[in-house]
């Protein structure tokens, strides 16, 4: 009986613990205008990803899916007239998320890149 009540009692924490659900976000970024959009907290992958589309503006749009539980950022060349370098990440936390986007942005350029955006999904 008493292994019973345990059981019961962890698997209700276990329960409590979890999240509702888990909301996708989506990062959309166009290389040849440098216009960009994004989506967060949407119920599924399809509705972010229109989301960030829509908000990019342009047909040419590039998507990153950012998945339920993670964050993501985007990272252009703060001059957009002197380079197209952009760079994006999908990570555990927003610190970590806007620091690889930023390395992968100066990967592609000799100037200064700039955080253009960042969130955490639920």
């Amino acid at each position: 009986m008493r292994t019973t009540t345990m059981m019961a009692a962890l698997a209700l924490m276990l329960t409590a613990a979890a999240p509702a659900f888990a909301a996708a976000g989506a990062i959309a970024y166009d290389e040849s205008n440098g216009k960009y959009g994004f989506a967060w907290n949407k119920p599924t992958q399809q509705e972010a990803n229109d989301a960030a589309k829509k908000d990019c503006g342009s047909d040419k749009c590039k998507l990153i899916p950012v998945p339920g539980g993670k964050c993501g950022a985007l990272a252009t060349s703060a001059d957009p007239k002197e380079s197209s370098a952009w760079g994006a990440s999908v990570r555990e936390g927003k610190a970590e998320a806007e620091l690889a986007a930023m390395q992968n942005c100066q990967k592609r350029t000799s100037g200064q890149c700039k955080i253009r955006g960042s969130e955490c999904n639920r």
